[in-house]
């Protein structure tokens, strides 16, 4: 269709620094895999094949066409051959323009669904064709929610492109209730893991809307904040990729949340929580704004000790996907039996998608992403620089050590126990399962062990902060676990918060 090509190009002219690239997915349309929509990769339990190629928008126009394959220039892809696929699998072309993290963003141009079966006596190639757009979904409405956007002075002017603050704001019923003995009211920020964003406050907003939950859920105000930027999940982290996002939260949106919202403009009427990406998220901006916070509660947060980066040591080792015996790194892994997991999947199987996503760190998936959120940024390319190779796994020593250790939680203990402690002391909840799909608990344990250490030599070790690791919790089954462990504690610590 003539227009989408032509609105793709309108807005690849609009953003100049955009890096688009064609993408073809696929999926193998049996077992657990089968009916999966191929835009949903990369399939983190199960590797597909991923091909991609740079375009621009001047090669943009209604019926061009474009090779992708083993043998065509330009092409990335996995697995290196597709001579050995062999079965029917679901296809799907699409032109990431750029417009967000990841290739599913709305707007984004993309074929139909098509079946491709492979055969030993058959010819592999196939056509897709690209004739529509990915739509717009409109956020929900409900009497108790509210979708908020602010532009960010700061973050634009840095960045170089419009900002904006979002979130989506859930309100308890008493919030609208004239008589109700409070008026300001308390706060909890949550913060999504990695590919979540502000519109979880749906579910937030159904949950104080239900009567049967009113005596569950604490009565807050629930804030989701939107994490994402598109080179990937931000982490409310100052950096030189994302810009000063912590400190933008702190000083432009939060107090005009608070003044919009009748919120209490006090650390002991805030509060911030989140899982995995956001569980990371939340102890960042707890550790660095101990004032502006009263209690962080954090789950399976990504990696606090950079000597467990997942399976790698970045301190000591010099590769990502192979250990000093030549044997894969595990990256994500399903418990079998009590002592025995099965490794799902590799860093290198995973860091293999994202770079046939694409080969420049900008795929906005996980290891793009922390690349993104703790490597300065190159002045030439104004891209992440690359403190790994994607094709070997090399770790560039120099750029861990400049640039990722500013972001080592369990180093910035060390190097300052006097500031750090107290909040491990006061504000501090972890909460991790010692079977972690994504081998979060390693580095949790180790925390656990320096805060312990570094508590014990305070003046007084009494406090409310704690780091538990439950025995045979994964990522997923942690999370219901540490609802029940928090929300009797934050029901009193919002009932107990002052009017102003």
């Amino acid at each position: 269709m003539p227009e989408v090509a032509a609105e793709a190009r309108r807005i690849l002219e609009a953003n100049r620094d955009a890096r688009p690239r064609l993408l073809v997915l696929l999926c193998e349309n049996r077992g657990r895999m089968a009916g999966r929509d191929p835009l949903d990769a990369p399939f983190l339990e199960r590797p597909q094949p991923i091909l991609s190629v740079p375009l621009s928008g001047s090669m943009l126009a209604d019926g061009s066409t474009f090779l992708l394959g083993p043998d065509e220039t330009g092409t990335t892809m996995v697995p290196d051959r597709l001579g050995h696929l062999q079965g029917e699998f679901l296809a799907r072309a699409v032109l990431d323009l750029g417009l967000g993290r990841g290739h599913a963003e709305a707007g984004n141009p993309v074929s139909p669904v098509t079946t491709v079966d492979f055969a030993p006596d058959r010819d592999r190639t196939f056509d897709l064709v690209v004739d529509r757009t990915l739509p717009a979904v409109e956020p929900p409405t409900a009497t108790n929610l509210k979708w908020v956007e602010l532009d960010s002075p700061s973050l634009t002017r840095v960045l170089g492109r419009p900002i904006r603050h979002r979130a989506g704001v859930a309100f308890p019923p008493a919030y609208f209730d004239l008589d109700a003995k409070r008026r300001f009211w308390p706060v909890i920020y949550v913060i999504p893991g990695f590919g979540g964003d502000h519109r979880s406050a749906t579910r937030y907003a159904a949950m104080l809307r239900d009567p049967s939950m009113q005596t569950y859920l604490p009565q807050a105000v629930w804030i989701v904040l939107d994490p994402e930027d598109r080179l990937g999940h931000h982490g409310f982290a100052d950096g030189d990729n994302f810009g000063p996002r912590s400190t933008a939260l702190v000083e432009e949106f939060i107090p005009w949340l608070e003044k919009r919202f009748r919120l209490v403009p006090n650390e002991q009427g805030r509060f911030v929580t989140g899982h995995s990406s956001g569980g990371w998220s939340s102890l960042w901006l707890q550790l660095q704004h101990p004032e502006v916070f009263g209690g962080c509660f954090s789950s399976a947060p990504d990696p606090v000790d950079f000597a467990a980066f997942g399976t790698v040591d970045l301190g000591t080792d010099a590769n990502l996907f192979e250990d000093a015996d030549s044997n894969s790194r595990a990256c994500y892994r399903a418990p079998l039996t009590a002592d025995r997991d099965h490794v799902m999947m590799t860093i290198a199987e995973e860091i293999a998608m994202e770079r046939a996503l694409a080969p420049d760190f900008t795929s906005g998936e996980q290891w793009a992403t922390w690349n993104a959120m703790f490597s300065g940024r190159d002045a030439a390319s104004g891209l992440p620089v690359a403190a790994f190779d994607l094709e070997t796994g090399e770790i560039d020593r120099d750029v861990v050590e400049r640039d990722w250790t500013r972001y080592d939680i369990a180093a910035m203990l060390r190097a300052d126990p006097a500031r750090i402690a107290p909040v491990f002391r006061d504000k501090i909840r972890l909460i991790c399962g010692d079977r972690d799909s994504f081998y979060l608990d390693l580095a949790v344990a180790r925390l656990a062990e320096d805060v312990q250490r570094e508590r014990a030599r305070l003046e007084s070790t009494d406090g409310p902060g704690y780091i538990e690791l439950v025995p045979a919790a994964t990522h997923g089954t942690i999370v219901p676990i540490a609802m029940q462990r928090w929300y009797p504690e934050l029901r009193r610590l919002v009932a107990d918060a002052p009017e102003r």
